[in-house]
């Protein structure tokens, strides 16, 4: 099992990552590029984790390999375009949330969880709350 970063302790169906990264080695890749699928920035996990953890630490013990981690897209002109484009659309066709919102993680136990996702599932955005912009999009739009 692992603890992930909500601290709940939960099965993990696949190698932890430095049994994987290990393995790799000992299998003759000695060049490994880690790539945070999941974080479009950086913040404690990719940089303690894996910049530490896994890129620092396990140089020292295997000197042979190259471990390096990709960048993350943080403030990149094209990512913050790209997230405005979805933003602004999302909310010029009323939107409230995505429908992922009201699902729960497998095996969730946690008894404030569904409440919390149908609170902000069923809300819809105050008046007022649309950028000129956005409120200028819905016009041209529609």
């Amino acid at each position: 099992s692992c603890i992930g970063s909500s601290g709940i302790n939960a099965e993990y169906g696949g190698a932890q990552t430095d049994d994987a990264i290990k393995g790799l080695v000992k299998n003759g890749n000695k060049n490994i590029m880690l790539v945070p699928i999941a974080f479009t920035s950086d913040h404690i996990e990719t940089l303690f984790e894996m910049d530490i953890e896994y890129v620092a630490d396990m140089k020292k013990e295997m000197p042979e390999a190259n471990i390096m981690r990709c960048g993350s897209l943080n403030d990149h002109p094209v990512f913050i375009e790209c997230i405005s484009q979805l933003l602004a659309g999302h909310l010029t066709t009323g939107g409230k949330t995505i429908p992922q919102m009201g699902l729960r993680c497998p095996m969730c136990t946690n008894p404030t969880c569904g409440p919390m996702r149908g609170f902000f599932s069923s809300r819809s955005l105050p008046s007022g709350v649309l950028p000129n912009e956005c409120s200028e999009m819905k016009q041209s739009s529609g």
